[in-house]
Formats: C-alpha cells, sequence, structure tokens
C-alpha cells in the first residue's frame, strides 16, 4: 500500500467513525470493560480533533491545495513510524526481512 492510500485509507476511516456494532456492544459485561484498552485522552468522536486541526492550519488566510492541506495534516507519519518500528524492533516484538521485503510481528 503507498503512502497516499495509506493516508486515504486512514482519512476515510476517520470520517466513518469507528462505532462498535450493535452485537459487540450487546454483549459486553463488566468483566469485559476491563479487557477494553482506554481511549486516548485527545480522541474525540467523529474526528473532531482533525477539524480543530484544519482549523488551525487555515488560519493564516492562505488558499490550500488538497496536497498541500494533506501534508500539512501528516507531515509527522513518516518520523511517527519509523520511531515506532524501531522501538518494536528493540523489543523484539517486530523484525524486518529483506528476504520477504517487510515487517512482521515476532511471536
Amino acid at each position: 500500500m503507498s503512502q497516499s492510500e495509506f493516508v486515504r485509507t486512514m482519512i476515510q476511516a476517520g470520517r466513518s467513525g469507528f462505532e462498535p456494532a450493535a452485537s459487540e456492544t450487546a454483549g459486553s459485561d463488566d468483566a469485559g470493560a476491563d479487557s477494553e484498552e482506554p481511549r486516548s485522552p485527545d480522541a474525540t468522536p467523529r474526528g473532531d480533533g482533525l477539524k480543530d486541526r484544519v482549523r488551525e492550519i487555515l488560519a493564516d488566510g492562505d488558499y490550500y491545495e488538497w496536497e498541500d492541506l494533506l501534508a500539512e495534516l501528516t507531515d509527522d507519519i513518516e518520523e511517527r513510524l519509523e520511531d515506532t518500528l524501531q522501538e518494536l524492533q528493540s523489543n523484539n516484538e517486530v523484525q524486518y526481512s529483506g528476504r520477504h521485503g517487510g515487517y512482521v510481528r515476532d511471536e
């Protein structure tokens, strides 16, 4: 998957919301709630954080083409991904295989 496809997929996922299906919420109980991962404190439903970021970028009054605006929003994703992969590799959670041309979870 190319970087642009990845970004497009993430944007579409953010727009759709990630609301749990009715079957997932109906079967949950108190024991299951403990195993659920905590949400990020800055997470906002329906992408409000993205709206705020877009407003911040556009506040300077300049015109931004789609590609430029997208670049402003995703400027640090490559660096963050590299840092994360390095950390996971150092913890022996992920390994890179040149032979297979990619990363895989190390179990």
